[in-house]
């Protein structure tokens, strides 16, 4: 009984050391994100370049820290994004641009005549998508769920593969 109990102890605190955080599966779903879309310009770039608005919290510190992460050949390059880029600046910059939660009404502010461009926007909330954003990770109970804007994502340049729109929910429907 002892000998099974010490069992249970060790299966237990070893899913809890394997468990991820949001922000893990966040920055996880983001790279897989970028490897199922096709930039159009990407051929002629040294990087894919994925832009935060935090490069030291939330999803870019564990890409941050992963090394070597590449898609298509490409290294990815993480930009620490500044709020007083207009979107024409974050879309000549960027492929991908993450903006958390905390940071969106901020941001999407400022986006009021967003244009047809190459970038992809997620953000974390079902009102990123209703105010133009393209992806959005949204957190349901103790899982991330990845929704999109079709409407948002058919004004864009580049092409989204049909596996990731099957793992997709879409907003509206």
């Amino acid at each position: 009984m002892k000998r099974c109990c010490i069992i249970i102890i060790c299966l237990f605190a070893s899913m809890v050391l394997h468990a991820k955080t949001p922000d893990q599966v966040r920055s996880a779903f983001l790279y897989q994100m970028a490897k199922f879309i096709e930039f159009p310009d990407e051929d002629t770039k040294q990087s894919l370049i994925f832009c935060f608005y935090s490069l030291e919290s939330g999803p870019a510190s564990n890409l941050k820290n992963a090394t070597k992460l590449s898609i298509r050949g490409k290294p990815i390059t993480l930009i620490e994004a500044k709020k007083t880029w207009t979107y024409r600046e974050l879309s000549s910059a960027c492929d991908v641009t993450y903006i958390d939660e905390t940071n969106e009404n901020d941001i999407l502010s400022a986006w009021t005549d967003t244009i047809e461009s190459n970038m992809l926007t997620v953000g974390e909330s079902i009102e990123f998508l209703e105010r133009g954003g393209i992806a959005a990770l949204v957190q349901e109970g103790s899982k991330i769920r990845l929704y999109i804007n079709k409407q948002a994502l058919n004004k864009q340049y580049f092409i989204v593969r049909s596996r990731l729109l099957a793992v997709s929910k879409f907003h509206p429907n």
